[in-house]
C-alpha cells in the first residue's frame, strides 16, 4: 500500500512537507502542483489522513476510523466541492456547502480538512470566495489543494498557501513500480520511457491495449525501415489507421525527439522496443537529419488537417524517414 513514506524520495520539498505534517508544524494551507500523474491526489489524500488520524503513534496510522474514512472520502470533517470530475470548472455554487461548513464547528470536534483536487478548475469567483478563509484560518481547518500546471491558481490564493511542486518520477522508479504491479520487464521499460515521469500515465497506458498496439505498429513501420524498398510494406500496414493518425504521428514525433535529444547530448539514449528494427540507424543519425524528420511530422499533421489522404500522408513521411535515417553499418 502507498504511504507517506513512499513519497520521501520525491525531492527535498516533498520530504520536508511530510516531516512538518508529522511534527505538527504544517501550514494551514498546502498546494501541491505538478504535471498530471505524479501523485498529487494520492499525497493529498494521505495528508488528509494524517490531519484526521485519531490513532496513536506516527500519523497517519492508516488503521483508525479517522484514516479509513478519510481515505474513502466519507469522513464528515473532510470537505470537498460538489463538482463532478467531468465538469469543466468548479464554480462558487459547488463550494456553497464548504463555505457554510466553515462557519460552523467541526462535526467530530477535531481538525477539519478542505480538499480541493484539480483546483486549477476553480473559477476566479470560486477562488475569491475561499480567500477569506485562507486569510483568516480558524486554527482547526486545513486546506489541501492540488493543481496541474502553475497558472490555474490566482496569485492571491498561491501566496496564502505553502506551494510544493512535485517533480516527475525518475524513469527507474516508474519501471520498478510497474514491475511491482505485475508488468513484464519489456513493457515496464517501454512505458517508463513513454510516460515522461508520470506514473499515472504509465498505468493508464498499461491498461490501454489499443495504445500499446499503436505503439507496436509505429515501431514496426516508421522505426524499422532499412531502405526505401521497405516503404510499400510499411505503408500497407498503416492503410486502415486513418482514425488513429493523430496519435500515430504523436508517437513518431515523441520518439524522434528522444533520438534528437540524445544526438545533441541533451538526453539519455532511447531504448528500442522489441519491434524496432532500425534502432541503431536512428541512434547514429545526425541531428540535422532528425530535425528534418520532425519537420516532416509537422508537415504530415498539416496535410492531414487539410484532408489529404492518410495513406498519402503516411507514405510521404515514410519515404522522408528512409532518406534521412540512413542504414548504419558498424
Amino acid at each position: 500500500m502507498v504511504t507517506l513514506d513512499s513519497f520521501l524520495s520525491h525531492g527535498e520539498a516533498v520530504s520536508a512537507l511530510i516531516g512538518d505534517v508529522r511534527s505538527g508544524r504544517a501550514s494551514h494551507a498546502i498546494a501541491l502542483t505538478g504535471m498530471p500523474g505524479v501523485g498529487k491526489r494520492t499525497l493529498a489524500r494521505l495528508l488528509a489522513c494524517a490531519f484526521l488520524c485519531v490513532g496513536a503513534g506516527s500519523k497517519p496510522c492508516m488503521q483508525c476510523k479517522g484514516c479509513r474514512r478519510a481515505l474513502s472520502g466519507t469522513h464528515p470533517d473532510l470537505l470537498t466541492p460538489s463538482a463532478g470530475e467531468k465538469e469543466r470548472s468548479i464554480k462558487v455554487d459547488h463550494l456553497r456547502e464548504i463555505i457554510h461548513a466553515l462557519s460552523m464547528h467541526a462535526v467530530e470536534g477535531g481538525e477539519r480538512v478542505v480538499l480541493l483536487e484539480n483546483a486549477q478548475r476553480m473559477t476566479p469567483q470560486a477562488q475569491n470566495a475561499l480567500l477569506k478563509s485562507l486569510e483568516e484560518p480558524d486554527g482547526a481547518t486545513r486546506f489541501l489543494l492540488t493543481a496541474s500546471g502553475d497558472t490555474g491558481l490566482l496569485p492571491t490564493v498561491r501566496s496564502r498557501c505553502r506551494v510544493v511542486r512535485m517533480p516527475p518520477w525518475p524513469r527507474e522508479a516508474v519501471e520498478d513500480e510497474l514491475l511491482r504491479r505485475g508488468a513484464e520487464a519489456a513493457q515496464a521499460r517501454e512505458l517508463s520511457i513513454l510516460c515522461g515521469g508520470s506514473l499515472g500515465l504509465a498505468l493508464s497506458m498499461r491498461e490501454d491495449a489499443a495504445f500499446l498496439q499503436l505503439r507496436t505498429l509505429c515501431e514496426a513501420t516508421f522505426f524499422s525501415l532499412r531502405s526505401a524498398r521497405d516503404v510499400p510494406e510499411a505503408s500497407a500496414r498503416l492503410k486502415d489507421k486513418r482514425e488513429d493518425a493523430e496519435e500515430i504521428l504523436s508517437v513518431v514525433e515523441q520518439r524522434a525527439r528522444e533520438y534528437l535529444l540524445f544526438a545533441m547530448r541533451a538526453g539519455p539514449a532511447p531504448l528500442p522496443a522489441a519491434e524496432t528494427r532500425s534502432h541503431e540507424s536512428w541512434l547514429h543519425a545526425a541531428p540535422r537529419a532528425l530535425e528534418n524528420v520532425l519537420s516532416a511530422v509537422v508537415e504530415a499533421n498539416r496535410l492531414r488537417a487539410a484532408n489529404v489522404s492518410w495513406q498519402a500522408v503516411a507514405e510521404k513521411l515514410l519515404y522522408i524517414i528512409s532518406e534521412e535515417i540512413v542504414l548504419w553499418q558498424p
